[in-house]
């Protein structure tokens, strides 16, 4: 089937720029004007060879009044003829029109059919690396440890680190985000895709769970800090695997559809399109004070949940 697609593909390569002409001049408003100007100034061109000729001829004979100048008339009646003329051939050839217009539109459906059973086999391709992606996340992952270094009751601020695991390392990330915020009820919120009704459901992965920001009860949601939990890729390191734990796909197809899942949390349309049923926000929240430990959690489900470091 791989070397059918890929022949049709090469065939298409031929077909194409030739499909967009058809297109272009048949469809298109410019296409069409375009097509009547190159009409009118062939008219013209045939009218003007028809008036030159007449002219030749009235100075062969030497005719008297105009040293070969045709008379308005006569342009006139040979207007008349061309078109007569164009008209009858253009009736005459019908057959032959009809056979060109015929050809024009396989070559259109031959090119177009092949863009869309090559799409619609890059689609189901598609659709089965995403199943493949969520089967591998269908999984209960550590999302991050918190270290509370500090509660201020005055200043009524706490100082904390986060540091966010890693699953390709299987283990924490060495990069420490450091967050100073207002208040001591502190918020992790997290955005859920949820996948029930999605094309491209599998298994019990029906949502993916990403925390993004903290904020707390001094803090408001819609200021909250965000969290620095991708890599240089921008894919969360909770979604990173080790290459010999990625099956079905390759790491860089791997790489490349988490990166589409995660475009999903920004762009409702692109989400839409892919049969998300419904994106909405989950936080979780904790009261902590001084040398707190607590680890993040996502579980199959989907749902967030925080504890302390001690029993999980």
């Amino acid at each position: 089937m791989e070397q059918t697609i890929e022949f049709l593909n090469k065939m298409n390569w031929f077909l194409k720029p030739f499909a967009n002409l058809i297109i272009f001049f048949f469809t298109s408003r410019v296409g069409i004007i375009s097509l009547l100007i190159l009409f009118v100034l062939y008219v013209l061109f045939v009218l003007n060879y028809e008036i030159k000729t007449r002219s030749l001829a009235y100075k062969a004979v030497g005719s008297i009044g105009g040293g070969g100048r045709v008379p308005f008339l006569e342009k006139l009646f040979i207007a008349g003829r061309v078109l007569t003329n164009l008209f009858l051939k253009i009736i005459s050839n019908v057959p032959v029109v009809l056979a060109v217009v015929i050809f024009l539109v396989f070559v259109v459906g031959i090119s177009k059919g092949i863009e869309t059973m090559d799409s619609f086999m890059k689609n189901q391709e598609k659709i089965r690396e995403l199943k493949s992606i969520l089967k591998q996340l269908d999984q209960r992952y550590k999302v991050a440890e918190v270290d509370i270094i500090d509660y201020n009751r005055l200043s009524d601020q706490t100082k904390m680190t986060i540091r966010f695991y890693d699953y390709a390392q299987q283990g924490f990330s060495n990069k420490v985000q450091n967050i100073e915020i207002q208040g001591n009820d502190i918020y992790f919120d997290a955005v859920v895709l949820n996948f029930e009704y999605s094309e491209i459901a599998s298994g019990n992965a029906q949502n993916i769970v990403l925390p993004y920001r903290v904020f707390s009860n001094k803090v408001p949601q819609g200021k909250g800090i965000p969290l620095k939990l991708t890599d240089e890729n921008d894919v969360p390191l909770i979604f990173k695997r080790n290459e010999n734990d990625i099956y079905a796909v390759t790491p860089d197809k791997y790489t490349e559809r988490v990166q589409e899942i995660m475009s999903y949390m920004t762009d409702k349309k692109k989400a839409r399109a892919a049969g998300i049923r419904s994106i909405y926000g989950n936080a979780v929240h904790k009261t902590v004070r001084k040398g707190d430990k607590l680890i993040i959690w996502v579980e199959q489900t989907g749902g967030l949940v925080i504890k302390k470091a001690v029993v999980f």
